[in-house]
């Protein structure tokens, strides 16, 4: 940061920049000035979602363009404008332009694996219930809320670029800018469909977990139903009463046995007639 600073200090519009570079970015931004635009950029690892996204901030005139980073994700960002090719563009302006095009290239790919993916764990949920797959909804719906936030941030950048208050860009980037943010905007809606087919799939599972805890309260309630009269009855004839003339009876025994399956059988008849066994 001092070396960006050393470098910067006779800008017209210095400490803007330097505001910008010296806290930490929070979103993406441009801030239209008279020659030039300041803001940063904040972009997400669309790989692994829980790392820290790149944040980069950027200093755009008609004779440069200067992006500082603190350092740590420097090869990240010399990779990234590597494969971009924005060191064979014809001007400034197109060198921004193809760096903000290419934070969003292949990410409708990217979306697509999202889709496949949420569709797998619909498939799981009806099949089995993975211990994974409640852990797998919940990253999955977090990667697509940063993608959805900075898909809005890069919406707001370009309506201020398309608008081009200070005329800073020639006017064929303003059509391209006015391109890129449809693009984004279509970005931006399938990420939000994909959010709520998440949130869908969440609420699909814990209807399926509900289901399957009910069946098994069902399944122990008619046991213990089942059970209940034959508690009675042993309860009843533990009693050790002298007068009990039952118990004298020669095939009191199997009377009683027969009398507890028959208590039975017609228990699990009825349960079946209800369509609860």
């Amino acid at each position: 940061m001092e070396e960006a600073s050393s470098r910067c200090k006779n800008f017209r519009f210095f400490r803007n920049l330097k505001r910008n570079f010296s806290e930490p970015a929070e979103y993406c931004e441009a801030e239209v000035l008279p020659d030039c635009m300041i803001g940063t950029l904040l972009i997400p690892d669309k790989q692994e979602t829980h790392l820290d996204s790149l944040s980069l901030t950027y200093y755009l005139s008609k004779q440069q363009l200067l992006l500082i980073d603190s350092g740590e994700h420097f090869p990240a960002l010399m990779d990234a404008v590597e494969q971009a090719g924005l060191l064979d563009c014809s001007s400034i302006f197109h060198i921004f332009f193809c760096l903000l095009e290419y934070l969003i290239q292949g990410d409708m790919a990217l979306l697509r694996g999202y889709e496949k993916r949420l569709a797998t764990m619909e498939d799981a949920i009806e099949t089995a219930f993975p211990k994974e797959l409640q852990r797998g909804i919940t990253s999955g719906r977090r990667g697509l809320l940063r993608l959805l936030s900075f898909y809005q941030q890069m919406i707001d950048m370009c309506v201020i670029l398309s608008q081009n208050a200070t005329d800073l860009f020639p006017p064929e980037y303003v059509q391209h800018f006015s391109r890129l943010q449809a693009r984004i905007d279509r970005l931006y809606d399938h990420t939000q469909i994909l959010r709520e087919y998440a949130l869908q799939i969440r609420e699909f599972y814990q209807a399926q977990m509900d289901l399957k805890q009910n069946d098994t309260m069902r399944i122990l309630t008619v046991v213990t139903t089942i059970f209940l009269p034959l508690t009675l009855l042993t309860g009843w004839y533990g009693m050790n009463f002298a007068n009990m003339p039952e118990l004298m009876h020669p095939f009191s025994y199997f009377i009683l046995i027969a009398l507890c399956l028959f208590i039975v059988g017609g228990e699990i008849w009825f349960f079946k007639k209800k369509g609860w066994l």
